[in-house]
């Protein structure tokens, strides 16, 4: 038996389903059964009225280069000028240097490498100093033969088992800034001192007019130390000369146009 004054029908009008516990809808208030309580169920129209829909405008950041058209939506700026750049422009040329930054950053540069080099310069010269001084000849001689191979030149098919060292210094008329005014030079033990000389010489870049007869001063190796010709014999072996103790591996030697049996040692520093 149905009570028709007892609950509330749904306000659907495809329902009408009698309900003893009726929904209520906060928003348009009307009774619903359970199947259509629901906003979405009935379409309410006073939950869609009291939306307020809100168009959020992306932000839209233009190229700063003036050819450029290209918009973006998130902002790159140029850590320098603080500008924004697309893609294609964001090597714009703000970081470069100018040429005068370019020559003060290359100034600022050297200031270590020259201070290096004077560094380098006052050690090498106390290292020169104390061998000289040094009582121990034999301890002396092997240092600076370690010194020399270090940054000694030569011909490469001049096998290692051969090699003897000597610290050249140029002739007084020649001025190589590469080089500076002495060199390590390696040469094969095996040689003549001519050919040794010859050898020498074309690494070293100097001219040579030993074979020319008809040449005035020839090219001649001295001792550092004394200044006195090493031998006048171009046709004599090195290895003659390392056995004798005529000529020490290691040793500095004066390279110099002269046909004279000394040199002035205080010219070759």
């Amino acid at each position: 038996m149905e009570f028709p004054h007892v609950g509330e029908r749904c306000s659907i009008k495809d329902c009408k389903q009698l309900n003893f516990l009726p929904f209520e809808c906060n928003h348009c208030h009307d009774i619903f059964c359970k199947e259509h309580f629901h906003i979405g169920s009935h379409k309410c129209l006073s939950f869609h009225d009291k939306i307020t829909y809100t168009r959020v405008k992306a932000p839209n950041y233009p190229c700063s280069d003036e050819s450029c058209k290209e918009t973006s939506p998130i902002e790159m700026q140029c850590i320098k000028c603080k500008k924004h750049f697309c893609l294609q422009h964001r090597y714009h040329g703000c970081l470069e240097y100018s040429n005068e930054e370019k020559t003060m950053k290359l100034k600022k540069w050297q200031i270590p490498k020259k201070q290096f080099a004077e560094a380098k310069a006052i050690v090498d010269q106390e290292i020169s100093d104390t061998l000289k001084k040094s009582k121990n000849t034999a301890m002396a001689n092997k240092v600076r033969l370690m010194r020399i191979k270090g940054s000694a030149v030569g011909p490469k098919n001049v096998p290692m088992n051969e090699r003897c060292y000597f610290l050249v210094h140029l002739p007084t008329t020649i001025s190589n800034k590469h080089i500076g005014p002495s060199k390590g030079i390696y040469i094969n033990m095996n040689w003549t001192v001519g050919k040794a000389i010859d050898s020498i010489a074309d690494v070293l870049k100097i001219s040579n007019n030993n074979n020319n007869v008809a040449s005035a001063c020839k090219l001649q190796l001295f001792h550092h130390s004394t200044g006195a010709l090493i031998c006048n014999e171009m046709d004599t072996l090195l290895t003659k000369l390392l056995e004798n103790s005529e000529l020490i591996d290691g040793e500095s030697v004066i390279l110099e146009y002269s046909n004279n049996m000394t040199v002035d040692t205080s010219l070759y520093k």
